[in-house]
Formats: C-alpha cells, sequence, structure tokens
C-alpha cells in the first residue's frame, strides 16, 4: 500500500513529516527527497517508480511526502501492482506559500512554484485538466492509460489546506482522513 501526501514546495511536507511518524509509527514515513538528486519532469517520474518498487516490498504501508501529481502516480509502471493507493493533495494559500518559502531563501517563492501549485489543486479534481502538463517530454516508462483508462474512479481527489494550520493540527487532519468514512481515502 503506498499512500502520498503531496504538494507544491511550501505546502508543509517537510514539516509534517515528523509529526505523522508520531501519529502513525505503522507507516514507513519518508520524505520523496530522500533520493531527489536533481533534474526535472522525467527525473521526478523515474523517483515516483522508484518509490513505488519500495512500496511494493514494504511489510508495512510507506507514506510518502513529495511532489506526486495524482495522476503521475497512477501512471507509474509499477502502480498496477500496489494492493492500494491513497491520495491527499496538502495545499495552503498562494500569500502564505511564498512567505513560507522566502523564509526557507531556497530560490522557490517563484510565479511557476505558484503556478505548479494550481494545477495540482485543478488536477486533483479533474484527472483530465492540462495532461501534456505531465505527459510532453515525459519519461518513456510512464503508463498513461493506467491513469486516463478511468478517471471517474479515482476522482475528484480530496485536498487538505493547511493555512493557519499546526504541524500537529494537519497531521491529526492526515489521521482522520486515513481513517474517515469510506471513500475519504480511496484505493485505487
Amino acid at each position: 500500500m503506498l499512500i502520498v501526501l503531496a504538494g507544491a514546495s511550501g505546502s508543509g511536507k517537510s514539516t509534517l513529516l515528523p509529526w505523522l511518524k508520531a501519529v502513525r509509527p505503522d507507516i514507513r514515513w519518508h520524505d520523496f527527497d530522500e533520493r531527489w538528486v536533481g533534474g526535472g519532469k522525467r527525473e521526478r517520474q523515474q523517483l515516483t517508480e522508484g518509490w513505488i518498487q519500495t512500496a511494493l516490498h514494504s511489510p508495512r504501508p510507506l507514506g510518502l511526502l513529495g511532489p506526486c501529481p495524482r495522476g503521475e502516480v497512477l501512471a507509474a509502471p509499477g502502480a498496477q501492482h500496489l494492493s492500494a493507493v491513497h491520495h491527499l493533495l496538502l495545499d495552503v494559500a498562494d500569500p502564505e506559500r511564498v512567505r513560507r518559502l522566502r523564509a526557507r531563501g531556497d530560490g522557490h517563492a517563484t510565479q511557476d512554484m505558484l503556478n505548479w501549485a494550481a494545477w495540482l489543486r485543478v488536477h486533483q479534481v479533474l484527472a483530465d485538466w492540462e495532461p501534456q502538463v505531465l505527459t510532453d517530454d515525459a519519461w518513456e516508462e510512464m503508463r498513461w492509460p493506467q491513469w486516463q483508462a478511468a478517471p471517474q474512479a479515482t476522482w475528484p481527489g480530496q485536498t487538505l489546506d493547511t493555512t493557519g494550520l499546526t504541524p500537529e493540527q494537519t497531521a491529526q487532519r492526515v489521521q482522520v482522513w486515513l481513517h474517515g468514512p469510506p471513500g475519504l481515502a480511496e484505493a485505487h
């Protein structure tokens, strides 16, 4: 089983990681960037597959926090072999995102990042929104029909707005999402 908490930079993923490890030690939580060596879309897609392979060989559910769009996860070659994929988009209001990114000082406080965050928000609800964002110049091994064949079965996805929430409050809401009513944490 793979649990993905996705989001653009500044949505609180890395800050949330230790809190999730505390409230859900039964899940092997990882930051996508633990293995990131740089690159672009293709490298992100290849690394997503690498994390899926780790999940496939894990005796416990694997939780992954990273820049993993829903369609990209479902189109990765190994996704079809997972028992389940749970995907939650972590989001934050754009002015707060800019404040967080400026405070980090890593150069990610850009309009491009705000555009990526906006695309992720729409993609989480509409599977067919501007698919070329993922498919153009993509890693050749991606299996786009896995994502595009049955979007009605996996969309819309859930989004958690972290604006104004502490990491502890966000972790609690993720916990509720994981154990919420049927359909809240959708299975693939």
